[in-house]
């Protein structure tokens, strides 16, 4: 599979890198006829992996995040002539636990402690967030790692053990319904009212790679956003524009959105 021109057509170095390691998988697992496997990888980066190994008949792949409901996911590969429910599957599941009573522990306090212990964001899948514990998927090589050392979230001393993939309990995210008006549907103004900040400080973010929608970076202020969209700013949350409405009488844009809280 020709890396260069698989991939001519992504602009976001980034995600570029990332697909290169994708072929390289794909070729190396039809060279030895064995199985390989990515790293975990959002929604974005899996449309954008499954494009390309769907041009290739020699390879079959699964994408699993260990769940149904999975949102990151790692992609297998391998042979053809191959079943995927043949293959040792890479993932683990690992339960956090510990008494958050006098404080809500959030899905940044888990991951910042687990970031804290070296460990790549590449590494870990969903967080699955409940109320005195979470659930972690991670990939085989760091479970032995993480449940050795990880002993706190935000300070609050925690206990930490591998489960099965059948111990995972699904909790939907919770969300809290905002509107605002806005006098367009470009990106920079539906950031500046969902998150009530000015338009300067959400070209900023833009500008700084920081703003994803529907899992993709966007640079371009001037995107036009429609229902639906999933708006991701870095070290702000994530919402979802769950309405571009009506027109108010002094011509304004009414928005209705979800902050994941």
């Amino acid at each position: 599979m020709d890396k260069l021109k698989l991939t001519n057509h992504i602009k976001d170095i980034e995600l570029k890198n990332k697909m290169y390691k994708v072929i390289d998988k794909a070729n190396s697992s039809m060279k030895n006829y064995d199985v390989k496997y990515t790293e975990f990888l959002n929604p974005h980066e899996i449309r954008n992996a499954v494009a390309i190994l769907n041009s290739n008949s020699d390879i079959k792949y699964t994408v699993d995040g260990g769940y149904d409901e999975s949102e990151r996911s790692s992609i297998f590969i391998y042979p053809f002539y191959m079943e995927y429910e043949d293959i040792e599957n890479s993932l683990r599941f690992i339960h956090i636990e510990g008494n958050f009573k006098f404080k809500s522990i959030s899905h940044k306090d888990y991951l910042g402690a687990l970031m804290s212990l070296g460990i790549k964001r590449e590494k870990v899948g969903d967080i699955i967030i409940h109320e005195n514990f979470a659930q972690v998927i991670t990939s085989s090589d760091i479970c032995d790692f993480i449940v050795m050392n990880l002993d706190k979230i935000s300070r609050n001393s925690v206990t930490v053990k591998e489960i099965s993939k059948e111990e995972i309990v699904y909790n939907p995210p919770n969300y809290k319904d905002i509107s605002f008006t806005v006098s367009s549907e470009r990106l920079d103004c539906i950031v500046s009212g969902i998150y009530n900040i000015s338009r300067q400080d959400s070209l900023k973010y833009i500008s700084a790679d920081k703003v994803y929608v529907d899992y993709e970076k966007v640079t371009s202020p001037s995107k036009i956003i429609k229902d639906e969209s999933l708006i991701s700013v870095r070290g702000k949350g994530r919402a979802k524009v769950t309405q571009i409405g009506d027109i108010t009488k002094k011509g304004k844009i009414k928005v209705q959105a979800k902050i994941i809280v």
